[in-house]
């Protein structure tokens, strides 16, 4: 098992990360869960993101090229 040095004495160090250990120093820390406001609009955004790919396959037939026809499409617009 290897221990961080920390006075250089092997038994010391041992006797130090066994207390850091006891005290809770190397425990996961929580991690932190997104609130339910952030995963409502990822949710928001993922839905409106599969109702403009479902529109493109509907307009053009297929995913592929869709940035393309879209990009003509604004220029033409403008």
């Amino acid at each position: 098992m290897k221990f961080n040095q920390y006075t250089g004495i092997p038994n010391d160090d041992r006797r130090i990360h066994q207390e850091l250990i006891a005290m809770g120093y190397a425990d996961q820390p929580c991690k932190a869960e997104a609130g339910a406001l952030s995963k409502l609009l990822a949710q928001a955004a993922d839905f409106l993101t599969w109702m403009r790919w479902k529109g493109e396959v509907g307009v053009y037939g297929c995913r592929i090229g869709a940035d393309a026809a879209r990009r003509i499409e604004a220029v033409t617009a403008a």
